[in-house]
């Protein structure tokens, strides 16, 4: 099978309640983004005075979680106006002052210098066409950082991707749905090729996406163009005994980095 045309705004529209559902074994499972925030807390040593962006932040699966362990400054920035309001309206279900806000990662509309920590969960990074479009989010990520401010970046670790991860895999989701997706692998890219199938209503989604893989040198590399020190990059995690249960986030780098 040739390797599909991917449309370099692709992720402008895959995020979406269809995506919620096909990943639902990542994004909907409490017990993951439970240790994916204690991660984070860990990482940054996070204290509950602090104002938190969680960057690329979705429906604000991460933001509701520290929200709920007494974080009352936490603000969630994501350009899916589904995913936000599905995360506005949990908020309001559970009584959590969590702020949600549309915007592109590359052009935030606040203020400099307004948080004192920045996430960047669940490879939130390597969507965009070129290099100089995660050079811009970082930028932007140092822009809204305080002086002293840290950043937490998660990307998928490309030594797994190439090793681990099986160009073939489908599995079923909520509401009858069965996914199948078709994976290639470039010098710089994974691009996968997603089918949705619903049993009753037939094809649901036929979508191209990518990201780029990040080795750990080129990310220590963009961070200190930026102006980030203490630079941490290493491996989160071990791969779960059925890879594919995560796919390419079965396994992360987990990068700190500060202002």
């Amino acid at each position: 099978m040739q390797v599909p045309s991917v449309s370099p705004d692709w992720w402008r529209e895959l995020f979406d309640e269809v995506y919620l559902k096909t990943d639902f074994r990542s994004v909907l499972d409490g017990d993951v983004t439970r240790g994916e925030v204690d991660g984070l807390i860990q990482a940054l040593e996070l204290q509950p005075q602090e104002a938190i962006l969680d960057l690329c932040g979705g429906h604000g699966r991460h933001a509701l979680e520290l929200a709920r362990r007494g974080y009352g400054r936490v603000l969630v920035v994501d350009f899916s106006l589904p995913l936000l309001d599905i995360g506005r309206a949990q908020a309001k279900k559970e009584g959590l002052a969590v702020t949600f806000l549309r915007g592109d990662a590359r052009a935030v509309p606040l203020a400099r210098e307004s948080f004192t920590a920045v996430a960047l969960l669940a490879n939130s990074i390597g969507y965009g066409a070129t290099c100089q479009d995660d050079l811009e989010i970082l930028r932007e990520v140092w822009r809204l950082l305080k002086a002293g401010g840290r950043l937490f970046l998660e990307v998928a670790d490309p030594e797994f991707v190439r090793t681990h991860l099986a160009r073939q895999s489908w599995h079923e989701a909520p509401e009858g749905l069965v996914v199948c997706r078709r994976r290639w692998l470039t010098e710089e890219h994974l691009i996968c090729r997603e089918l949705v199938l619903c049993r009753s209503r037939g094809l649901v989604r036929d979508r191209a996406y990518q990201m780029r893989l990040y080795q750990p040198e080129e990310l220590r590399t963009y961070l200190k163009e930026v102006g980030f020190s203490a630079i941490r990059v290493a491996p989160q995690n071990e791969p779960d005994s059925q890879p594919q249960e995560r796919g390419s986030l079965s396994r992360r780098l987990a990068v700190t980095a500060w202002k």
